[in-house]
């Protein structure tokens, strides 16, 4: 097969532009779903629009909408991703050298003192606007909807698994399963009531300085448990068989 005088296979430059356009076109698709469906669900409520009638609306196939989002809450989670899958990732990239708690301490309250923001005074002639009217009702959409907030809930539960799964290096291997999975379930805890807090703060027209100060008081505390218990219990010999 030959080449042109730059040394590139024009089948294989073919094929990479080929591939450029379905990709761009994947994305422009997925986008327009995403942007029919937060429309739909902030004008009629989430539990009362369906699938075929996001497809409709998108002008798309009842099938592409399922093969871009396979569940219903995906379609606002592309919009409102969850600070618990934020904080999973970041903790699996986490050295085993960095001491989990010190790390929780400081990282938590920066997450959650611009969370959920609202713009301020959006320009009206710019094109993004839309976006970020619409994205601030996210969250209205999400407590207005029962259906909703249980598909989170069980979503939560996977997260409690992802995030054991990842503590099992950080866990003394003598203390099992179990032990990876209550330290998980801890630090979920600890992140659902520094997100009610941070809220509540917020209600209450504190600025991000003064929600991070306020949190990483709270968050320390309540971290002193984690630390203490995992340094209690790594410390702790094996049982004898």
């Amino acid at each position: 097969m030959s080449t042109d005088a730059g040394g590139i296979n024009p089948s294989q430059a073919h094929e990479e532009i080929t591939q450029s356009r379905h990709e761009r076109r994947r994305r422009e698709t997925r986008e327009r779903i995403a942007n029919t469906a937060l429309a739909l669900f902030g004008e009629r409520g989430y539990d009362a629009v369906t699938i075929a009638e996001i497809a409709e609306a998108a002008d798309v196939a009842k099938q592409t909408v399922v093969n871009h989002f396979p569940a219903k809450e995906d379609l606002l989670l592309a919009w409102h991703r969850p600070v618990e899958a934020d904080l999973i990732d970041m903790i699996d990239q986490l050295p085993l050298s960095t001491p989990l708690p010190e790390f929780l301490k400081e990282e938590l309250p920066r997450m959650f003192a611009g969370l959920s923001e609202v713009p301020e005074a959006p320009d009206r002639e710019d094109p993004r606007t839309a976006v970020d009217e619409r994205f601030a009702g996210v969250g209205a959409i999400i407590q207005n909807s029962p259906a909703l907030l249980d598909a989170l809930r069980l979503r939560g539960s996977r997260y409690q698994d992802d995030l054991a799964a990842i503590l099992s290096d950080r866990v003394p291997a003598h203390l099992g399963p179990v032990a990876a999975r209550a330290t998980a379930a801890f630090i979920l805890t600890t992140v659902t009531a520094m997100i009610n807090e941070a809220a509540r703060l917020r209600s209450e027209g504190r600025t991000p300085e003064q929600i991070i100060a306020t949190l990483t008081d709270t968050v320390g505390r309540a971290l002193d448990i984690l630390d203490g218990g995992i340094g209690g219990i790594g410390e702790t010999a094996a049982p004898s068989e």
